[in-house]
């Protein structure tokens, strides 16, 4: 299957996965076709490791390595700089789709890694002066070019930090249709993952973000706290139109494998998808749902039948027990019907507030 990028979320659960490269060294760097980098890494206790990184689209751990015969331009100059250089950190920054590698030789390096719109791969030193990068890029408060100084994108909101009443405030001031889109876009967690936390939370993705009280807030905020500690050591999960680093309730899995990178290494990220296929699953998803209700409906014809049929042949015993209802109810209240009914053998219970007789046939 193909997929389009990786949510802050999912960054997160690789930048996780990267940890057993921190004190390592870089021994190779290639430049594949279409945009793909590919680093050689050696891991402390681990060995050789290889990182993909598809700017714009996301990276992760691989086994497979194309080495290209003529490397390019950018990847000569990145062989000049971080060969042999040790990895001090692996870091997303803030909650953003960006991975920051701190490397160090003689000098203090920082390879950032953009995940989002269409991507970068920028070398800067210690002082985040860029010295080389893989695209020029001019944005409306940024410039990526190298003798500019990086400037991260701005952020208002770092789900990964976030205080439980800065959470709260979040919600309640959304101007979003609901609540699963206000935690989508204005807490960062993308649409997959702002309804596991509903699901989680067992709160309607529905609702009005300006209806949430305190109490549905902080159970909302604790299941992402939770969503973040399953992926300190996350797996791949892999459904027919997603992959992610946590099982998804109510999904169907179709593979589990032992990382998240395994799962993505899978992934053909170039895939050129069929304007149709995105209908195609609609209508899939459709009939499903519509199987399902076909099944369910044809269970219920089946115990109303069984139920009109038990009520044809206790006719008779039915019918004297109404007639005990209808000649008590003349001089009663349901106090003393419900005393009087308690004497017929075949009733089970008598529900007064409900008015409701219940007989076992």
């Amino acid at each position: 299957m193909g997929k389009k990028g990786i949510s802050s979320f999912e960054l997160k659960a690789i930048v996780n996965e990267l940890q057993i490269l921190v004190r390592g060294k870089v021994s190779q760097i290639y430049h594949q076709e279409k945009r793909e980098m590919l680093f050689q890494l050696h891991a402390p206790g681990q060995g050789k490791k290889l990182v993909k990184i598809i700017p714009g689209k996301y990276l992760c751990l691989t086994d497979t390595k194309h080495a290209p015969t003529r490397p390019t331009g950018f990847c000569m100059l990145l062989r000049k700089y971080l060969s042999n250089a040790f990895i001090k950190s692996v870091e997303q920054f803030e909650s953003q789709r960006i991975l920051v590698f701190e490397l160090e030789k003689k000098d203090k390096f920082f390879l950032i890694i953009e995940l989002f719109s269409k991507g970068n791969v920028v070398l800067t030193d210690s002082n985040y002066k860029i010295i080389g990068t893989l695209m020029w890029q001019k944005w409306k408060d940024r410039t990526v070019k190298p003798g500019e100084r990086y400037i991260f994108p701005k952020s208002d909101i770092n789900w990964i930090t976030i205080s439980k009443k800065e959470f709260f405030d979040v919600l309640v001031g959304s101007d979003k249709k609901n609540l699963a889109t206000s935690l989508a876009t204005q807490i960062g967690l993308g649409g997959v993952y702002a309804e596991e936390v509903c699901k989680m939370a067992k709160v309607d993705k529905g609702m009005l973000p300006g209806d949430v009280d305190s109490r549905i807030s902080s159970k909302l905020f604790d299941a992402l706290k939770k969503l973040i500690v399953s992926i300190e050591k996350p797996k791949g999960f892999v459904y027919e139109n997603e992959i992610t680093p946590v099982e998804l309730i109510d999904d169907k899995v179709v593979e589990t494998m032992d990382s998240y990178s395994m799962a993505l290494d899978k992934i053909n990220p170039f895939e050129v998808k069929s304007p149709y296929d995105k209908k195609i699953i609609t209508l899939k998803k459709m009939i499903e749902n519509q199987s399902l209700a076909i099944t369910e409906q044809e269970k219920n014809i089946d115990l109303n039948t069984k139920m009109g049929e038990l009520i044809y042949e206790k006719y008779t015993q039915l019918q004297k027990l109404l007639d005990i209802v209808s000649s008590l109810k003349k001089d009663m209240d349901w106090k003393e019907i419900s005393v009087e009914l308690k004497k017929e053998k075949k009733i089970s219970s008598v529900d007064l507030k409900r008015k409701m007789v219940v007989i076992d046939l």
